[in-house]
């Protein structure tokens, strides 16, 4: 069930990275960049809500999986509503979000009788969701811009809140396996995405060697990115995590960070995008990825740390080197994808420290 509520959410995101894929005469605008922003931003909200719902409470029940499947179909409506920016369909597009924010609540109402919840927990979340689902839904009392602001209030709400409470929340610890999946699981499907963006870009075009070595060393970045995803992957399952804030929260980035690394493999395929904004978007894709991907291994994993900064340090430093230099996108492309070669060998220093850990467990 929750694979096939992954593979749903990810089809959700990818109507929303469509926001990217349309260079206008070729640019992409900071308006165009912030819009799929605030879109991606309430469909993973609602992901984040429900994985913190079954990390704890869920029992596969009959009515766990009727409200996943209403959950699923109300993910699928509302980038339909939204990418097309279109003010009329703002309200059915809050009203699905909203409805979506109110049956995760319902569920956590139902999981305080269920699971026999003394400690509050159900409670607490279901109510803090509750209350974060009607102050957005209030956003369609009020006219743009201010519906916006009170909109994401909403959602900033949920998360302020579940922070405040994080010592009370931990009462019920988070299942780090089962957490540690959840995002995994998401992750390689998204990656999947990037090599189906790759294949849609190749689709009916002419063929030459800019494109060609675009295509290949997309993919190369791509298996790159699954390297320095998963190498040490394992280490977080042998930790208590707690709530799991720093997991959940932080593949916000690393999603985005991703979501924008496919739409520039397949600028670069096309040669669709101006070199400058390829350039930003690339900056942007980079850092988020890396800020995603490193913050739950810093948190949890306290040894890694040093070679977590001097790692990202050089990474960074590497591709703003590549940045600065006179290249078109694909040639911008491939020296990215020499960056995330380089960090994959980088990882190689603290190898040592992971059979460690393997030898201890």
């Amino acid at each position: 069930m929750e694979l096939f509520f992954d593979l749903i959410f990810v089809v959700a995101l990818h109507a929303a990275g469509e926001i990217l894929s349309e260079a206008h005469e070729g640019h992409i605008g900071a308006q165009q960049f912030l819009r799929f922003v605030l879109v991606f931003f309430p469909l993973w909200w609602i992901w984040a809500g429900h994985t913190i719902y079954a990390n704890r409470f869920d029992t596969d029940s009959r009515q766990h999986r009727l409200s996943t499947l209403l959950i699923m179909f109300l993910l699928l409506v509302i980038p339909a509503q939204v990418s097309t920016g279109a003010e009329e369909h703002y309200a059915l597009a809050v009203a699905c979000y909203c409805g979506a924010r109110l049956i995760i609540a319902t569920m956590y109402f139902a999981s305080r009788r269920k699971h026999h919840d003394g400690s509050g927990f159900a409670s607490t979340v279901g109510t803090v969701f509750a209350v974060g689902a009607a102050i957005s839904l209030c956003s369609v009392l009020v006219e743009p811009p201010w519906r916006y602001l009170v909109f994401y209030a909403g959602i900033v709400f949920d998360m302020a809140a579940l922070v405040l409470r994080s010592r009370k929340l931990q009462v019920v610890p988070a299942h780090t396996a089962h957490l540690i999946e959840r995002v995994g699981c998401l992750t390689i499907i998204m990656l999947g995405e990037s090599v189906i963006s790759i294949s849609a870009a190749l689709a009916d075009i002419t063929w030459n060697p800019s494109n060609v070595i675009a295509a290949i060393s997309g993919f190369v970045m791509v298996s790159a990115i699954w390297w320095i995803y998963y190498d040490s992957f394992h280490l977080l399952e042998r930790r208590k995590l707690g709530t799991g804030h720093s997991i959940l929260y932080s593949h916000f980035f690393l999603f985005i960070g991703l979501a924008i690394l496919a739409s520039l493999i397949r600028h670069a395929i096309l040669d669709d995008l101006d070199p400058g904004d390829f350039r930003r978007l690339t900056a942007a894709g980079t850092v988020l990825f890396f800020l995603g991907k490193q913050y739950g291994y810093y948190m949890e994993v306290p040894q890694l740390r040093p070679y977590l900064l001097s790692n990202t340090a050089a990474v960074f430093l590497l591709t703003a080197l590549v940045l600065m230099l006179p290249l078109r996108p694909h040639a911008m492309l491939v020296g990215i994808t020499a960056t995330m070669i380089c960090y994959v060998l980088l990882n190689l220093r603290y190898r040592h420290l992971v059979h460690v850990e393997k030898a201890a467990a």
